[in-house]
């Protein structure tokens, strides 16, 4: 597969506790045309007619710690050089319809909707296309098709889900629902919607954002079965919560469920709890 490194290897492992990352920025073409490197406009106007297309980059961290640990591993496979915006007039040059956000019922009209993306990363169009089953999927696809001016099978080009737990690279997987039935707790300093969207797209039953500074105390015993929050969580949130046998979890733990598609152990990793600070 194009764009990647095989699933065999493992990444360099994330420093801090980094939950999602920020929108990325364009990697840097080598002088010359954008053809050159990006491929040319499409000749056919109608080679992308049907498809839906987000587009999104990643970001730094995302590209630091998706390499391998190891400059022994020969599995690697540098991304070539990605313009988000050429990509897009690609896209739209050959009848592609582009959402600037990503809209899962615009999602659901259309023939096939993919995320373009020069590799995998935590943004939040990468964690909510993967949450709802929209496949990721190499720029190089892009740069493929207008260069061969036909619709190559974007399938050998899928992107991975991310990297799991174990450090190992997750290969992309159909919608899931790793958070079925489960009634979540959010506390937050400030509401933190893509939490909530992931949540619910992963088939969790209810989700309420309680705000950290909130000093009243209104958690109902026996409404939640875990609480997601950070190291702003109030001394009496997780006193209370304790008392109800309800684990608190970071949204680490959050995102590492949706990546692996399945429900993780609340406490099978370190950086799953909502007070974990990296010793690097």
């Amino acid at each position: 597969k194009r764009g990647r490194r095989g699933s065999g290897g493992r990444a360099a492992q994330r420093v801090g506790v980094c939950n999602t990352s920020g929108s990325g920025t364009d990697l840097p073409a080598p002088s010359g045309e954008a053809a050159e490197t990006h491929g040319p406009l499409p000749q056919n106007t109608t080679l992308f007619m049907g498809f839906a297309f987000m587009l999104t980059a990643s970001s730094e961290i995302d590209r630091l710690t998706n390499r391998p640990a190891s400059d022994d591993e020969d599995d690697y496979v540098q991304t070539g050089p990605y313009n988000k915006a050429y990509t897009e007039s690609q896209l739209q040059a050959g009848g592609g319809f582009v959402l600037q956000d990503f809209n899962e019922e615009q999602c659901k009209a259309a023939y096939q909707s993919l995320l373009i993306a020069d590799q995998h990363c935590r943004t939040r169009k990468y964690l909510l296309c993967l949450a709802s089953g929209v496949p990721s999927v190499s720029h190089l696809w892009v740069r493929d098709c207008c260069r061969e001016n036909k619709l190559l099978n974007y399938r050998n080009y899928l992107l991975p889900a991310g990297v799991g737990p174990d450090e190992a690279l997750v290969e992309w997987h159909p919608r899931c629902s790793p958070f079925k039935a489960l009634r979540v707790l959010l506390v937050f300093e400030k509401p933190v919607e893509l939490w909530v969207q992931l949540i619910s797209m992963g088939g969790g039953s209810s989700v309420r954002q309680f705000p950290a500074d909130k000093d009243s105390s209104d958690i109902p015993a026996g409404r939640y079965e875990v609480v997601v929050t950070d190291s702003s969580c109030p001394a009496w949130v997780e006193t209370e919560v304790t008392s109800q046998d309800v684990p608190l979890v970071s949204p680490e733990w959050l995102i590492q469920s949706v990546i692996r598609g399945e429900c993780l152990g609340f406490h099978s990793k370190p950086q799953y709890r909502h007070d974990y600070a990296s010793t690097s």
